[in-house]
C-alpha cells in the first residue's frame, strides 16, 4: 500500500462520536460507575434490536453490550442521557419486590397508576443489584409492543404483522428521582423479560471505538 493509499484509508475511517451511531462490533468503554461491574470496563456491541411502540415515530433502538462476564443493553434517551438495562430473573426480583405487587403491574385490567416499593429499602439488596435499584417507582405505561431483531434506525418498520416481530405486553416504571427504571415484557405463552434500568449521563462513557475495518 502506497503513501496515498494509506492517507485515503485513514480519511475514510469511520468516526464514532456518539452512541446513537453504534454498530455491531463497536466497543464502548465506561468510566467510574455506580454499577461496580461496569467501572472501567469495555463492552462490545453484539446485537441491535428494536421495540415498536406504535410505528416509526415511536420505536426504540437497543444495543446489546457484552464483555467476558456481563450482558447489558444500552438505549439513547436523548443527546445527553443513556439508559442501561440489566436483565434479571423473577427469582432475583422477588428478593426485592413482592410477587403480588409485580402481578398487579402486569395485569392490564388494573390500569397504570401503580407504585412499587422495595421490601426493605436499599440496605439489604443483593450485592449484584447495587447501583441498579431505587426504593420507589411509579408506573408510566402499559402498551402492546412488538420486538424486532435488527436495526431499524434508517429504515421503516414492517407494515404488516408477521414480519419477524415478537408481540408483547410492555410495562415500565420510573423512580421518583428519574435515575432508575424497571421494565417488563410479557410475550405470548407467558415468557417474561424483566430489566432493571439506570439512567446515566453521556459523560459516563469514557470512549467509543469503531469496529476494526479490513
Amino acid at each position: 500500500m502506497g503513501l496515498f493509499d494509506r492517507f485515503k484509508k485513514q480519511a475514510e475511517a469511520r468516526a464514532l462520536d456518539h452512541p446513537r451511531d453504534l454498530l455491531v462490533g463497536d466497543m464502548v468503554d465506561f468510566s467510574l460507575m455506580s454499577q461496580a461491574e461496569l467501572t472501567n470496563k469495555s463492552f462490545e456491541v453484539t446485537k441491535i434490536w428494536t421495540l415498536d411502540l406504535g410505528g416509526d415515530r415511536h420505536k426504540r433502538t437497543y444495543f446489546q453490550l457484552k464483555d467476558a462476564a456481563t450482558n447489558l443493553r444500552l438505549r439513547v434517551v436523548n443527546d445527553d442521557v443513556l439508559e442501561l438495562g440489566m436483565e434479571v430473573t423473577p427469582e432475583t426480583l422477588l428478593q426485592v419486590f413482592t410477587e403480588s405487587d409485580i402481578a398487579t403491574i402486569l395485569d392490564p385490567d388494573t390500569g397504570v397508576n401503580h407504585q412499587l416499593k422495595t421490601n426493605s429499602g436499599l440496605s439489604n439488596l443483593p450485592v449484584e443489584l447495587a447501583g441498579w435499584i431505587a426504593e420507589n417507582y411509579r408506573q408510566e405505561g402499559f402498551e402492546l409492543a412488538y420486538r424486532y431483531d435488527g436495526d431499524y434506525r434508517d429504515k421503516s418498520l414492517p407494515e404488516a404483522v408477521g414480519g419477524g416481530e415478537q408481540g408483547c405486553d410492555f410495562a415500565w416504571l420510573i423512580s421518583d428521582d428519574r435515575e432508575y427504571g424497571l421494565e417488563f415484557r410479557v410475550f405470548d405463552g407467558g415468557r417474561t423479560e424483566a430489566h432493571l434500568c439506570a439512567y446515566i449521563p453521556l459523560r459516563k462513557i469514557e470512549s467509543l471505538w469503531p469496529a476494526k475495518q479490513d
